[in-house]
């Protein structure tokens, strides 16, 4: 078992890192909470496969369930209403805590339903898909999809609690299992050597994996928390992804982020700030774990980011790597954008 601690939040909690970690689930929930009512969030897929288990490891408490649809399609006002909606059905109270099952569809709905509901109530994340249990179950970003624009509403929650269980990637469709591995192979670049010796030995996905790759959001969370400045640095790959996926069909979280690491790389390039060193390396990484990435031209894209999150007055802010665990932030002024077009 591997246990990470949050402590220097707003709000604290620890990460537990163990197979098998969701049929002990009552142990590590009686650490946190003292009442009696516990509400499961799930999609489909995901309670086919582990609802059973989640839900027959907290025999101490009365567990309500509620099952959405857990498609990023679905992350949107009405999935967050419907939620509401049962949640009042079932007579919650403020003191009273939710538990997201499921991938990053799920943790991100739930965790804003927690920060909204009441003005916030206590929430679990128990992440079952490779990219929400590396990345989107920690740090407290919360959000739903509006009018096409990616996490356009949300708010800042720190869960009370994460469990991760790794056999749940056993129940993963392989396209889903490489998805997650495009937030592993951006947590390599930005943050750690050691990381990215794992994925070059085509180590398994196994607790140390998920560890190492939770260090490296970890710094960055600590080091800015409501995303003010270095954390940023966690959206390398991102800000061209939003953008994929917004302008190509059939296209998943963490394939979009791959396709985007190059286009911010090629862009560096362009712009004289690093060699074709990194460029190269991630199709190395990209070809070892057989992950069907693309070539885009990044000028297509620039007009769409200028509505991303991220920017911040007339200039768009990129994230490049230098070298491996050495990343930049650079800001470029719209009027040099218009100089590559």
């Amino acid at each position: 078992m591997y246990k990470i601690e949050m402590d220097k939040l707003s709000s604290s909690y620890n990460i537990f890192i163990e197979n098998g970690i969701i049929k002990d689930s009552e142990k590590y929930i009686k650490q946190i909470y003292n009442g009696k009512n516990i509400y499961i969030v799930t999609d489909e897929r995901v309670a086919k496969y582990h609802l059973d288990s989640l839900v027959n490891s907290l025999p101490s408490f009365n567990v309500k369930t509620i099952i959405i649809e857990g498609n990023e399609e679905n992350k949107t006002i009405n999935s967050y209403l419907e939620i509401m909606e049962k949640l009042f059905e079932y007579g919650i109270c403020r003191s009273e805590l939710l538990i997201a099952l499921g991938g990053g569809v799920i943790g991100d709905i739930v965790g804003f339903v927690a920060a909204t509901l009441f003005r916030g109530v206590p929430y679990c994340q128990i992440p079952t898909s490779l990219l929400s249990q590396v990345d989107s179950s920690i740090g407290g970003k919360t959000a739903i999809d509006f009018k096409n624009y990616k996490n356009s509403i949300g708010a800042f929650k720190q869960p009370s609690l994460v469990l991760i269980d790794p056999i749940t990637l056993n129940t993963l469709p392989e396209r889903h299992l490489k998805n997650g591995l495009g937030e592993v192979i951006k947590h390599a670049f930005i943050g750690s050597k050691d990381l990215y010796n794992l994925l070059l030995n085509h180590s398994e996905i196994d607790e140390r994996f998920i560890y190492e790759n939770l260090l490296v959001k970890r710094k960055f969370v600590f080091a800015d928390e409501f995303d003010k400045g270095l954390r940023m640095i966690l959206n390398f790959g991102h800000t061209f992804g939003h953008a994929i996926e917004l302008m190509e069909e059939d296209i998943l979280h963490g394939e979009a982020v791959c396709d985007g690491m190059l286009m911010a790389s090629q862009l560096a390039m362009d712009l004289n700030i690093i060699d074709d060193k990194i460029y190269k390396s991630l199709i190395n990484i990209f070809e070892i774990y057989n992950i069907n990435y693309k070539v885009f031209d990044y000028k297509k894209y620039l007009d769409k980011i200028h509505f991303d999150k991220k920017n911040i007055k007339g200039s768009l802010n990129f994230i490049f790597v230098k070298d491996i665990s050495d990343p930049l932030i650079y800001t470029i002024k719209e009027e040099e954008l218009c100089k590559l077009l």
